[in-house]
């Protein structure tokens, strides 16, 4: 049985592997979402843990706002100077165009201080961690185990992946990836849409649009990224 939140369903953009995170969440926090919606029409009329997948984004927009709340289940896939949050952001700035809300998503074994600032739609998972004096933007994801000292700033539609550590005082701009396990020592800034690879030692800013990897970190160009098996586009 799905619940309401302040007498609005909750609803899923995306049917795929970070959905399942949302969903399992959602449910153990006891908000379960009423419906997701995916624009693979192979996944229309199937269910994720029981819960209904009733269509593509137009079921959501064939509802009044103020009946629904939106949960951004969009993931990324990076590649060299490329964050892969596009997409994701794509549908959030649909939404809101549609006057539709997103709601954050912190699970209930992330430790969050409450003298943070979210955005909107953000989403803390698993044994995630916020310091005092964080800001996170809107639409971003920090993942499981990821880890924000005191004083970070994180911006919009941004992914910081499973374990990084982000020290305190860092600076992470819009549209960025910060790769699984890797390390940000205090003080780095990180410009918009820049990838930081997975297990990277970043002690240098990074510049914008730029992929570094290694430690310590190094900027690659386009044609390193098969060696690093990411996608180059």
């Amino acid at each position: 049985m799905s619940v309401s939140v302040n007498g609005r369903d909750i609803v899923v953009i995306g049917a795929s592997g970070h959905a399942r995170v949302l969903v399992h969440l959602l449910q153990t926090m006891g908000t379960p979402p009423a419906a997701l919606v995916d624009i693979d029409t192979e996944l229309h009329g199937t269910d994720l843990y029981g819960v209904p997948v009733i269509g593509d984004d137009e079921a959501v927009l064939a509802r009044q706002p103020s009946d629904v709340v939106l949960v951004n289940a969009v993931g990324n896939a990076p590649g060299s100077g490329q964050s892969g949050l596009h997409v994701r952001r794509a549908v959030f700035e649909k939404f809101k165009e549609n006057r539709f809300e997103f709601v954050n998503v912190v699970s209930g074994d992330a430790s969050v201080s409450k003298r943070t600032t979210l955005g909107e739609g953000v989403q803390a998972v698993t044994r995630s961690i916020i310091h005092p004096g964080v800001n996170i933007g809107d639409n971003t994801i920090l993942n499981t185990g990821g880890s924000l000292d005191h004083d970070c700033w994180v911006g919009a539609h941004s992914h910081i992946a499973p374990w990084a550590v982000l020290c305190g005082g860092v600076t992470v701009g819009d549209d960025c990836h910060i790769g699984a396990r890797a390390v940000l020592v205090p003080g780095i800034r990180v410009g918009d849409g820049a990838v930081v690879g997975a297990g990277a030692v970043v002690i240098a800013d990074v510049a914008p649009g730029t992929t570094v990897v290694g430690n310590p970190a190094r900027v690659v160009n386009p044609s390193e990224t098969a060696d690093l098996g990411m996608p180059s586009s």
